[in-house]
């Protein structure tokens, strides 16, 4: 993370969001996301995660509570807040005869940038995509993977001191999701925000500085990987066959299917129990907690 700013870029407290028949959604959320950090929020769907995005970049209200972007009120001053935020919403699409180069080079020129410096911005960001070979083609004859990477370009490009992003790896095959990341860290010690939301393990655990898991519109934890990791009292997780074990002998197991993931306090106990299981020729394999047996635990709840 840039270490020169630990400047707060937003600042949220108490912020609640119920829908008609009273369905909750948020539940009174806590956050301070600092300047020039990755911000993941964490959660299955249905967590509360869109909604919160969606109440910071003003284009819901909340029921209770308050935010701040860059000391701007997304209640009071939506108009100044917007001017420091660009999105890419979970839904959204790049459609018509539209092309990356379009949707990145205009994009920037509707935020104010004169001419020369949208097409630089257009430039590295749709290079960054790796679309290059692509700015000029409809994205309505594109697949879903490259449609989203065009917006992605073109909010990148924006400039925008605080960018978010709703799923935005949703669709990407391993490579165009890598290269989504690699962007995303390069702006973020540019010192740009960025908070996207996930319910990837692997993409909170990769691209995040630091991450909120967010379960039921109740904020969980917050805190590093590692940090949210030590949360758990076990260190070690070995997979092997259910009717393989003496569950009687080991106090925190989780069931997979007809496997079980047994949790173990040292690498010890890990060895022991893979070699035990190596001596009745059974595979069984033995690895560190992972941040999804974290979340499991904190949030008492599987995702899907």
């Amino acid at each position: 993370m840039n270490s020169q700013n630990h400047q707060t870029a937003i600042v949220a407290r108490g912020v609640s969001k119920t829908y008609e028949k009273k369905v909750q959604a948020l539940k009174g959320l806590d956050l301070d996301i600092r300047k020039g950090e990755v911000f993941t929020l964490l959660g299955p769907n249905g967590a509360g995660k869109t909604t919160f995005l969606r109440i910071l970049c003003t284009q819901l209200m909340p029921s209770a509570g308050e935010a701040h972007i860059m000391g701007r009120s997304v209640v009071k001053e939506p108009e100044a807040v917007r001017e420091n935020i660009a999105m890419v919403p979970q839904d959204a699409m790049a459609y018509s005869n539209f092309t990356p180069w379009d949707y990145a080079y205009y994009f920037c020129l509707l935020r104010g940038m004169d001419k020369a410096v949208a097409r630089k911005k257009a430039e590295d960001s749709i290079k960054a995509m790796l679309m290059w070979d692509m700015k000029d083609k409809p994205c309505q004859s594109m697949s879903g993977g490259e449609k989203r990477r065009a917006l992605i370009a073109a909010t990148i490009a924006s400039d925008a001191p605080v960018l978010m992003l709703d799923e935005p790896t949703s669709g990407l095959d391993a490579i165009g999701r890598r290269n989504v990341w690699s962007a995303l860290r390069e702006r973020a010690a540019q010192g740009k925000t960025i908070i996207l939301t996930t319910h990837m393990m692997d993409e909170a655990e990769m691209v995040s500085d630091r991450l909120a898991i967010i379960n039921k519109g109740e904020l969980v934890t917050v805190g590093t990987t590692v940090e949210i990791k030590r949360q758990v009292p076990s260190k070690y997780r070995v997979i092997v066959p259910e009717d393989e074990i003496d569950k009687s002998k080991f106090p925190e197991m989780t069931k997979i299917g007809d496997r079980l993931v047994i949790y173990l306090r040292t690498d010890e106990e890990a060895i022991e129990l893979v070699r035990e299981m190596l001596r009745k020729g059974v595979q069984a394999e033995a690895a560190p907690v992972t941040l999804e047996d974290a979340f499991v635990r904190l949030a008492g709840g599987e995702l899907e």
